[in-house]
């Protein structure tokens, strides 16, 4: 699966990179959502992630692409997002299935009649919620190291000193 993100559509829909561009500071917001994204790979390793930004990464840089905790962020410089999008659809086009996330009416007809899968950037930050908070009985990390054979034998006594014995 190929997930490709209309940025700044996205971005507003996350409060907290919301208030970093009602702020101006977009650098923050746009990493902001990039570090997210790589958070979400981690439970869909395979997902491949494309992220479009219009404009610059920052003022006065030449960047077109990145490539960064296995996220591709691509900037449109001084053409649009929407057309990026539409190229790189176009590139993919009858290969991997490919999820287009944009509340953008042009950036969906052109997805749609691509046959890719479409997701609001609204219903995208509810999916998002859901697919990076761990599941009830899961450990959402490995310890860090192994008990000691000393700590394993004090928790052994502790709970046999908890256990009664029937009669």
């Amino acid at each position: 699966m190929i997930l490709v993100l209309d940025g700044f559509n996205v971005i507003y829909k996350f409060p907290e990179f919301e208030e970093d561009m009602v702020r101006g500071q977009l650098e923050s917001a746009m990493r902001g959502l990039t570090s997210y994204m790589a958070f979400l790979r981690k439970s869909y390793p395979k997902m491949e992630i494309h992220i479009f930004f219009d404009g610059r990464r920052s003022r006065g840089d030449d960047t077109f692409r990145d490539y960064e905790s296995g996220i591709h962020t691509y900037y449109s410089i001084d053409e649009s997002a929407d057309h990026l999008i539409r190229e790189f659809v176009e590139s993919k086009f009858g290969g991997e299935q490919i999820r287009v996330v944009s509340s953008d009416k042009q950036v969906r007809q052109y997805a749609k009649a691509h046959r890719c899968e479409l997701q609001s950037s609204e219903e995208f930050y509810e999916w998002y919620g859901k697919a990076t908070t761990p599941k009830p009985g899961r450990v959402a990390e490995k310890p860090d190291r192994q008990m000691s054979s000393r700590e394993v034998e004090d928790w052994m006594k502790l709970f046999r000193s908890g256990k009664k014995k029937r009669t």
